[in-house]
């Protein structure tokens, strides 16, 4: 960040992930900071990051928590509103969901009982499996104008096309719920807490793909969101 202040740079959209606070096995981080300390942390980050970042520019941060801890993400959220960001969306990501087909729709190609995508299962009988965590889109001014058919998907009822003003194409806006899995991983883990690429993929083009935009990833980690970047042509 200090070499792109320096060079005067500023940069379209920000799509990160920091550690969670909740004694990851990271190689070269100690993940278990006093809880306060790793608050101030992560305030001192969103204000460093305010300065790179356009006065039209998106932040989208990636945080869960842990079943004992559901609060933390929240936490988080709050140092960056009280470091100056407005939080203009707030998006699930699903990781792992399940259907009856009850519940499905009859005009849904879907017939039977489904469970679809990766979770790790809490083994607590206190707790629930954990299959979500937080999207957290903040920008300086709450008002940015986003693409939102960029990632939007059909309509399943398709009387719903025409019926509304703005409904003029079998596409709709997403939401705030996106379902995103990522592959079941057998073997040792390149990293311990890896976000899929279509995660940032899906972040950067609901900003809206601009010319010479440059995307910026503080906690590069197995370097997704370059990937992502890479798979839009963008800096």
């Amino acid at each position: 960040m200090d070499k792109l202040l320096k060079e005067n740079l500023k940069v379209d959209v920000i799509v990160t992930s920091p550690p969670y606070n909740i004694r990851k096995e990271y190689g070269s981080y100690q993940d278990n900071k006093d809880r306060q300390d790793y608050l101030r942390w992560i305030y001192e980050i969103s204000k460093k990051c305010q300065s790179i970042l356009k006065d039209d520019g998106s932040f989208f941060l990636n945080i869960g928590g842990a079943p004992s801890d559901s609060l933390l993400p929240l936490e988080v959220c709050n140092k960056f509103i009280v470091s100056g960001y407005k939080l203009q969306n707030t998006i699930h990501w699903i990781k792992s969901i399940s259907f009856e087909k009850e519940d499905i729709g009859k005009s849904n190609i879907l017939r039977n009982d489904i469970s679809v995508g990766h979770f790790k299962p809490i083994i607590s009988k206190r707790f629930l499996t954990d299959l979500h965590e937080y999207i957290f889109h903040f920008t300086k001014e709450g008002n940015i104008e986003l693409d939102k058919l960029s990632i939007g998907v059909p309509y399943q009822d398709k009387s719903n096309i025409g019926r509304w003003k703005s409904a003029n194409q079998d596409k709709r806006d997403r939401g705030n719920v996106w379902f995103i899995s990522y592959p079941t991983i057998q073997e040792g883990r390149p990293h311990p807490a890896v976000f899929p690429e279509k995660l940032p993929y899906q972040c950067i083009k609901l900003h809206g793909i601009l010319p010479d935009m440059i995307v910026y990833d503080p906690f590069m980690g197995i370097g997704n969101t370059a990937l992502a970047c890479l798979g839009l042509d963008v800096n």
